[in-house]
């Protein structure tokens, strides 16, 4: 596809730029409707996406492209917030659960361990979400020892 991208112009772009918690991210989708032979194997492909994320994180430089095929016919705009929306999930449950309740350091062996405390951990988030908290650090703070009112949060 890279080589394919080169050749071809996008039939649309749609770009961002976001500036959050001390960096800046540009995203940009190219859609192109020529999909040549190489996309002949699956079924209904109508058009494929190149897509750039690029900036600074911690004053370090990033860049990466990603590539993918659609049956869908959309717009580049609409493809730029399904790509966009992707990532809020890794941001409000993967990361929390990840880095705040190191779920990736958890010394849970053997059997369902793991799985469970992955649940408990989810039944958390959820919890602290319905009570109106925006930062799961925080509610991991000021409800730590408040159980029951993060359960009945679920009902």
């Amino acid at each position: 596809m890279v080589a394919f991208a080169q050749t071809q112009a996008p039939i649309e772009v749609a770009e961002q730029v976001e500036r959050t918690h001390g960096r800046q991210v540009h995203r940009r989708v190219s859609l192109y409707q020529e999909v040549g032979e190489w996309a002949q194997q699956w079924q209904d492909v109508r058009s494929w996406l190149k897509v750039e994320r690029w900036g600074q994180r911690d004053g370090q430089a990033f860049a990466q492209t990603h590539y993918y095929l659609t049956d869908l016919q959309w717009n580049a705009t609409e493809f730029l917030a399904l790509v966009r929306g992707h990532w809020s999930i890794e941001n409000q449950l993967h990361w929390p659960k990840d880095v705040v309740l190191g779920e990736d350091k958890a010394r849970q062996r053997g059997q369902n361990a793991p799985a469970n405390w992955s649940i408990v951990r989810n039944f958390f988030i959820t919890g602290a979400r319905k009570l109106g908290f925006t930062s799961i650090a925080q509610a991991k703070r000021q409800l730590a020892n408040q159980v029951e009112r993060v359960m009945l949060s679920l009902q």
